[in-house]
């Protein structure tokens, strides 16, 4: 049987105490590094190619590796627990925040910030972060986004990625817009709610036998529609892979690895739950440093939304 350590390694055309590791691929982009024989490791740009790749530049991109390894350090202890807080260099060359350190057969404590990491932006040095800015960064990470303001049950927040800063507007998902119902006449509602498609979904949520009167009011049954078509997330994970797919293609979820979109029966059941429970939407910020700096207004009109007075903005709560 091949040697999967051999089917990811590249010689170099030449003596050399490297080779060339075929590395992680993150929206199909591939990102190698040379690995020295000792398993020093020195990050190289995805486009290179193994003709630019010479003893001079290795030599070259040794002394900047070890500079910057030099920059690694422990900045200062959690506030919350008694895991140390790091600066990591990350294999693209880029530094990082890191919670604590994961040891196999080391239980860690839990804390807030367990296991995050947090972005240090490629303008600023990293000697400079303090205790406070790092302990800042752990609000830029996809577990733990940073959350910007609130309206009309949308959620909106910022974080930093492998692709960059972005922004996202987050709520509980609903089968219907409940201020498109409002437009509709009551009987439109129920031919709506009566198409085979709806349905369906109410079998899935086991709910086809809830029942919404006809002689009701307009406001009285689209309170009940909301009801009875709520998506609980308890209800969602006793469901099986395959009904899980049919609910994502009956809610016409798109779903995505990396940057490229997949098909619902690829995806893992976690991911399809999570995508079901929690519409989301992401629009990209032109700076990774705008996830720290972005306004309300600014977010809200990102995605096109109008602010209004019901706006709540959680940082003056």
């Amino acid at each position: 049987m091949p040697d999967p350590i051999e089917l990811t390694s590249i010689p170099l055309p030449f003596d050399s105490p490297y080779v060339i590791k075929t590395g992680r691929i993150q929206g199909r982009v591939p990102y190698p590094y040379l690995l020295r024989n000792d398993d020093f490791k020195i990050g190289l740009p995805p486009e290179i190619t193994i003709e630019e790749i010479t003893k001079e530049l290795i030599k070259d991109l040794e002394k900047k590796q070890e500079a910057s390894l030099r920059k690694e350090r422990t900045i200062s202890k959690c506030p919350e627990c008694d895991a140390s807080i790091y600066i990591k260099l990350g294999p693209n060359g880029s530094f990082y925040i890191q919670h604590g350190v994961k040891e196999k057969g080391v239980r860690q404590e839990k804390c807030i910030y367990k296991n995050m990491i947090g972005p240090i932006f490629d303008d600023e040095d990293p000697d400079s972060l303090t205790p406070e800015k790092a302990l800042e960064r752990f609000s830029l990470s996809a577990k733990n986004p940073r959350h910007i303001v609130s309206e009309n049950g949308w959620d909106y927040m910022t974080a930093v990625g492998p692709y960059g800063g972005y922004s996202m507007k987050q709520r509980n998902r609903q089968v219907f817009d409940i201020e498109e119902l409002k437009k509709l006449k009551k009987n439109e509602i129920f031919e709506l709610i009566e198409e085979q498609k709806y349905k369906r979904i109410l079998e899935i949520l086991n709910n086809e036998n809830k029942k919404i009167p006809k002689s009701a009011t307009k406001e009285k049954i689209i309170n009940l529609i909301a009801e009875v078509f709520e998506i609980v997330e308890k209800t969602i994970k006793k469901l099986s892979k395959d009904e899980l797919v049919e609910l994502s293609k009956l809610l016409e979820i798109v779903l995505y690895r990396g940057r490229f979109r997949m098909k619902a029966e690829d995806a893992t059941k976690d991911n399809l739950i999570n995508k079901i429970v929690t519409e989301k939407k992401n629009k990209p910020l032109e700076s990774p440093r705008d996830a720290l700096t972005i306004k309300p207004n600014e977010i809200l009109s990102l995605f096109g939304d109008s602010k209004e007075s019901d706006v709540i903005d959680l940082d003056k709560v």
